[in-house]
C-alpha cells in the first residue's frame, strides 16, 4: 500500500518536487543523519498524497458535521441582495467553508508531520548517541590493546548494534562508506561528521581524524576519551535530575495541590446548595487519573533507562549450536521442574497466572453484589475490585523486586570480581587458576555465578565461552556490554590483564551512573509520598469531620432544636473522596516509581502500597 501510494504520489507530484526540491534541503538532511532509508523526491511524493488523501477526508467530515450546525442568520442589518442570497444559501455557503477549512487544515497538518518528522528522529537518535557513546569509546580502546587498527575497531563496534545501538548504527556508516562506497577511511570519517545528529559524536570523529593526520597514539586518544565522555555523561545524567526536580514540583502543584483544591471547592459549594457533585466525578474519575497517566508517560519518555532485557549473546560454532538444540527439552522439563526460577527471570509471565486469579475475584464480587448501573453499585463493589488488582498486580511486584535487588547486586560486586581477577593474574597465576581460587574465595552474591564460570571451564569451554555463558544467565545490559568488550578484547591480544582492568573499569563507571541516579532520585519518590499523604490526610479530614460537623444537629444544654441541619449523604461523599485518594495512590504510584527508579514497573509497588494505605484510612474506625 505504502509503495503504491508513493508511486501514484511520484506521478502526481513528480515535476513539481523536482522544481522545489530546494525547499526540502533541510528534510533531506534529517532523513540522513535519522539513517531514514528513502530518497528526499520519493518521501516527498509519500508525504504530498498522504496529506491530499488526509485532505480529502477532511472534507467529506467537513461537510457532514456542518449539516448537523444551525446557521443562524446575520444578527444585524445587511443591504439587499447579500442579505436574501445569506438566509437562502447560508447552510450551503456555512457547509461549503466549513468542508474546505478542514480539508485545508488536515491536508497542511499531514505534509507538516511528514515534514516534522525526521527531525523527530533525529533528536531521538541524538540523545541514545549521546547516552551509549563512552559505553562505544571504552570498547574501542579494550580493542586497541591488541594494536586493532582503527577500521577494524569500527568494523567490530559495528557488528554489535544489540549492544551499542545507535552508535554502532552511525558507526555502520563508515563501515559501508569504505567496502560498499569506495572512500578511504579519513573521507568516511568526513562524511560522517556531516550526517552525525551527535554533537558529542562529530567532536568525537573529529579528533580521531587529527590523530589519523598527525599519526598519533589512537589508545591513548581513546583512553582520554573515554574519561571525557564518561564525565560528560555525569553531567547529563545531572542536568536530567534537575529537570526532574522541577517536573515532581509541577506534579505536586498540578495533579496533587489543584485537584485538592478543586475537591475542597465544589464540597463547600455544595454545602451551600450550589455545587454540582458532576465536578466531583470528573475531577476524581477523570482528571486525577488521566493527568497523572499523561505526566507518568512524558517522564517516560524522556527518562534514559534500560527497560528491555539484554540481548543474548551469540555462543559459538555449529557444533555447540547442534548441542545446545539437543538440550533444550532437557532445559523445558528443568524449567517445569522448578518454575519459580523462570518467573524471577521473567516477571511478567506471572501475569498468565495472576491476572485470571485477579478476574476471577472480580468475578465472585459480581456474584455477590450483583449488578445495576449506580454509585451504590459502584461503591459497593470498589471492595472486590481493588482486592482483584491487588492480587494481579502484588506477584508481579514481588517477583520483580527480587529481580532488580539482584541486579543491583550483581552490579555492585562485579567490578570487584574482575579486579580481584585482574590483580590474581597480573601475580603470574593463570586465569583458569584465577578462576578456581576465586570460586573457592570468594563470599560475595557471585559466588555461586563464579563457580558456574569454573564449572564451564572444568568442561571444556574456553574462557571467552564461559563468560558469554555468564551474562546469558543474568541478561543485564551493563553485564551484556562489559562481556562483549571483554570477549572481543581477548580476541585480538593475549594480555589479559590490562583486558580485566579496562572491563572493571567500565563496569565500575555503569554502577557509578546508576547509583548516582537512583540516591539523587529518591528524594522524588519521597516528593510523591508526601504530596500523596496531605492528599489523604486532607480528603479524609473533609470525609470524617468537616461533612459530619454540618449535617449532624449539635444541640445545646438549654434545647434540643438543630442549630444547622444539611441534607447531605456523608458516606457517599466519604467514598467518593475515598477513590479520589486511592486513584491519587494508584497513579502517585507509577509516577513515583518512574522518577525514582525509571521504570512502570517499578512504580507497581508504590502503587499498591498507596492504594492499601488509602482504602485503610478510609475503612479503618479511629
Amino acid at each position: 500500500m505504502l509503495k503504491f501510494l508513493t508511486t501514484l504520489g511520484l506521478k502526481l507530484f513528480g515535476k513539481r518536487i523536482k522544481k522545489e526540491i530546494q525547499k526540502y534541503h533541510e528534510v533531506g538532511v534529517n532523513l540522513k543523519k535519522a539513517m531514514i532509508p528513502i530518497p528526499l523526491e520519493l518521501y516527498i511524493a509519500t508525504a504530498k498524497i498522504s496529506a491530499v488523501l488526509v485532505g480529502i477526508i477532511g472534507l467529506i467530515t467537513g461537510i457532514i458535521v456542518s449539516r448537523f450546525i444551525y446557521v443562524p442568520p446575520f444578527p444585524f442589518y445587511i443591504p439587499e441582495p447579500i442579505y436574501s442570497f445569506w438566509m437562502n444559501y447560508r447552510s450551503t455557503v456555512f457547509s461549503v467553508l466549513m468542508a474546505l477549512a478542514l480539508s485545508f487544515a488536515a491536508y497542511e497538518l499531514t505534509f507538516s508531520a511528514f515534514k516534522i518528522y525526521p527531525s523527530i528522529v533525529v533528536g531521538d537518535r541524538k540523545s541514545k548517541i549521546d547516552r551509549m557513546l563512552h559505553h562505544a569509546v571504552a570498547f574501542m580502546h579494550a580493542l586497541s590493546i591488541g594494536g586493532t587498527d582503527i577500521y577494524r575497531l569500527f568494523k567490530t563496534l559495528a557488528e554489535h548494534r544489540d549492544v551499542y545501538g545507535e552508535v554502532s548504527r552511525e558507526v555502520s556508516r563508515i563501515v559501508k562508506d569504505v567496502e560498499y562506497g569506495g572512500m578511504d577511511l579519513r573521507s568516511a570519517l568526513t562524511n560522517a561528521v556531516e550526517l552525525s545528529p551527535s554533537e558529542n559524536y562529530k567532536e568525537f570523529l573529529h579528533g580521531l581524524i587529527t590523530v589519523i593526520d598527525s599519526g598519533g597514539d589512537i589508545r591513548s586518544y581513546l583512553e582520554e576519551r573515554v574519561e571525557y565522555f564518561f564525565e560528560k555523561a555525569r553531567q547529563s545524567q545531572k542536568a536530567f535530575l534537575e529537570l526532574l526536580g522541577m517536573m515532581a514540583e509541577s506534579y505536586v502543584t498540578a495533579l496533587v495541590a489543584a485537584p485538592l483544591f478543586l475537591i475542597i471547592i465544589e464540597i463547600v459549594m455544595l454545602l451551600m446548595g450550589e455545587g454540582n457533585e458532576y465536578v466531583l466525578y470528573a475531577v476524581i474519575y477523570l482528571f486525577i487519573p488521566i493527568g497523572s497517566a499523561l505526566f507518568a508517560g512524558v517522564v517516560k519518555m524522556i527518562s534514559p533507562t534500560d527497560d528491555m532485557e539484554a540481548p543474548e549473546i551469540k555462543e559459538g560454532d555449529k557444533e555447540f549450536k547442534i548441542l545446545k538444540k539437543n538440550i533444550k527439552l532437557y532445559k523445558i522439563k528443568k524449567a517445569l521442574r522448578n518454575p519459580i526460577q523462570i518467573l524471577k527471570r521473567k516477571p511478567y509471565y506471572v501475569f498468565v497466572f495472576s491476572i485470571p486469579l485477579g478476574l476471577s475475584f472480580a468475578l465472585y464480587g459480581l456474584s455477590v453484589v450483583g449488578f445495576y448501573p449506580s454509585m451504590d453499585w459502584f461503591f459497593s463493589f470498589d471492595d472486590y475490585l481493588l482486592v482483584s488488582i491487588i492480587l494481579t498486580l502484588l506477584p508481579f511486584v514481588i517477583l520483580h523486586e527480587i529481580r532488580v535487588r539482584s541486579i543491583r547486586r550483581y552490579l555492585r560486586y562485579i567490578p570487584i570480581f574482575l579486579n580481584r581477577l585482574a590483580s590474581i593474574n597480573e601475580s603470574g597465576v593463570p586465569i583458569y587458576r584465577a578462576i578456581s581460587i576465586l570460586a573457592k574465595t570468594d563470599t560475595s552474591p557471585l559466588r555461586n555465578e563464579i563457580r558456574k564460570i569454573k564449572t564451564d571451564i572444568d568442561w571444556g569451554l574456553d574462557l571467552s565461552r564461559a563468560f558469554v555463558r555468564f551474562a546469558n544467565r543474568i541478561r543485564v545490559f551493563d553485564v551484556t556490554r562489559v562481556v562483549t568488550m571483554l570477549n572481543e578484547a581477548m580476541k585480538t591480544t593475549g594480555n589479559l590483564t590490562d583486558v580485566l582492568v579496562i572491563s572493571a573499569k567500565e563496569a565500575s563507571r555503569s554502577e557509578l551512573i546508576k547509583r548516582e541516579r537512583y540516591y539523587s532520585m529518591v528524594m522524588y519518590t519521597i516528593i510523591i509520598y508526601v504530596a500523596f499523604f496531605v492528599f489523604i490526610g486532607i480528603t479524609y479530614i473533609i470525609s470524617s469531620m468537616f461533612l459530619t460537623a454540618f449535617t449532624v444537629s449539635p444541640t445545646t444544654p438549654s434545647t434540643t432544636t438543630p442549630v444547622v441541619q444539611l441534607n447531605l449523604n456523608v458516606d457517599f461523599y466519604k467514598n467518593l473522596l475515598m477513590h479520589g485518594a486511592i486513584f491519587q495512590g494508584l497513579f502517585g504510584g507509577l509516577v513515583a516509581g518512574i522518577m525514582g527508579e525509571g521504570s512502570v514497573s517499578s512504580g507497581l509497588k508504590h502503587s499498591i502500597v498507596m492504594l492499601v494505605i488509602a482504602y485503610m484510612v478510609f475503612t479503618t474506625q479511629f
